[in-house]
């Protein structure tokens, strides 16, 4: 198993910046939640930019110089993701309106 402190180490300082910065900018642009909101999609837009992107890549038979720019898609895609699950938890219904009435292109 290994070491939390061995971990941080490996990990690039570049790598954290872009998964910090890409996260900020998503989570000050989404001007319809509260700031509980943001934070929670700031937390998890970064989760899923640490977690994922090495199988991400791996799966893409990326080398590791696009570790920085898959971290930074993954940060704003995972936020996209939470944001949207917010926004759906508040008025499920109306949301599952809005998604139907989009699909069938009303």
């Amino acid at each position: 198993m290994m070491d939390w402190g061995e971990w941080a180490h490996r990990v690039p300082l570049a790598k954290w910046s872009i998964i910090l910065a890409f996260s900020v900018i998503g989570a000050i642009m989404q001007r319809d939640m509260t700031w509980v909101g943001r934070a929670i999609t700031f937390i998890v837009g970064i989760a899923i930019a640490v977690v994922f992107e090495e199988p991400v890549r791996s799966l893409l038979n990326l080398d590791g110089s696009y570790a920085a720019a898959v971290s930074a898609i993954l940060a704003l895609t995972g936020r996209n993701f939470v944001a949207y699950a917010l926004r759906a938890s508040k008025d499920p219904t109306a949301a599952l309106a809005e998604i139907l009435d989009i699909w069938r292109k009303r």
